[in-house]
């Protein structure tokens, strides 16, 4: 086999393994960059799921009304 396609099998794999890590890492910079807007500024009450509230959260809660 010439270098020729050899040089594109090369190509072919490093672009099968490495794409998807080059992908990732640009959605990742992004993310870091503009933010999710999940983020809550500092100070600000966190709400959360009722489901997944605990003993303390339902008494808080229910002291408040």
């Amino acid at each position: 086999m010439g270098p020729g396609p050899l040089i594109a099998i090369d190509v072919v794999l490093l672009y099968t393994i490495l794409g998807p890590l080059v992908i990732f890492s640009i959605y990742v910079l992004f993310d870091s960059l503009y933010g999710s807007g999940r983020k809550q500024p500092v100070g600000a009450v966190e709400k959360k799921d009722p489901a997944l509230w605990t003993h303390e959260d339902i008494d808080t809660y229910l002291n408040q009304i």
